[in-house]
């Protein structure tokens, strides 16, 4: 049965990964027309939960987590070769991994490659790799969640922004001054039910829970703007009107004074909330 699946960038071709509960890590390539095997990884001991395709700009990487403990980073060589690496990650099992967003300096992308991984020690971690050796980054991350981590998500514009998601039914969101700095607390969010994914759309932060999902806004602080469930998209009253977040200059974001959003705006808010779900 497979578990997760995931796309690479096009500009490696029409790749897709997939993994689950046989143990194993397969990438398929089209070929006219046809899908086929391009590469197969069976060294997992247990149930592979989360496969990601690392940002197209520092190469064809994937990471998966396992129910072993460990998460594998399997990255294509120039020579056409995979190499792999293992990250003795989370004891208990790891559940899942998110590449952080590539930052840009006078138009050149950073060399820096990290990672951030979750699992059933109930823990965070923020691995980065230099020169193909991956090591755990220092200061470790904080200890903040009371069960199981099921999701990590870096703000897709921010590399010093990362979400963090439990089953302790809480969302927290984190900033770091910078790379190398102590991992700082912004936000922590109570949601209804078990956390399974995060998806950011903008400075909003989607969370995806057991039997629901909920729409968790930033406008200067967090709050919860809509629900999205079987039975289509709520609205929480009052809080579509609430002033959107700008960036600051710390980059984290303020809140412009308060005023009422027009019916375009909230409309714009609504459908944020619906792509943020891919709806």
């Amino acid at each position: 049965m497979t578990r997760a699946v995931a796309w690479a960038h096009p500009r490696f071709g029409n790749l897709l990964a997939t993994a689950g509960y046989d143990m194993k890590v397969i990438v398929w390539k089209e070929e006219r027309g046809q899908w086929v095997m391009a590469y197969m990884d069976t060294n997992h001991q247990a149930s592979v939960n989360a496969v990601e395709f690392a940002p197209q700009e520092q190469g064809l990487r994937l990471a998966c987590a396992s129910s072993d403990g460990t998460v594998s980073v399997l990255t294509y060589m120039p020579d056409g070769q995979w190499h792999r690496n293992v990250l003795q990650g989370h004891p208990g099992g790891a559940q899942t991994v998110n590449w952080a967003p590539v930052s840009y300096r006078d138009g050149v992308p950073s060399s820096s490659v990290r990672l951030a991984t979750g699992g059933c020690d109930n823990n965070v971690k923020v691995w980065r790799c230099e020169a193909e050796v991956w090591t755990e980054e220092n200061p470790r991350f904080p200890y903040c969640h009371s069960d199981w981590v099921r999701a990590v998500a870096w703000r897709p514009d921010h590399s010093s922004v990362l979400a963090t998601g439990s089953w302790d039914n809480t969302v927290v969101i984190w900033a770091q001054e910078m790379e190398g700095h102590a991992w700082r607390q912004l936000a922590k969010l109570s949601v209804d039910g078990k956390v399974e994914g995060l998806s950011w759309h903008g400075y909003s932060i989607g969370a995806i829970e057991q039997y629901q999902a909920s729409m968790r806004a930033y406008d200067g602080h967090f709050e919860e703007v809509a629900k999205v469930q079987e039975s289509g998209y709520t609205e929480v009253p009052g809080k579509l009107s609430a002033p959107a977040m700008s960036a600051g200059a710390d980059g984290y974001g303020q809140a412009p004074p308060a005023a009422s959003a027009p019916a375009a705006e909230i409309s714009e808010q609504q459908q944020a909330v619906l792509d943020a779900f891919g709806m």
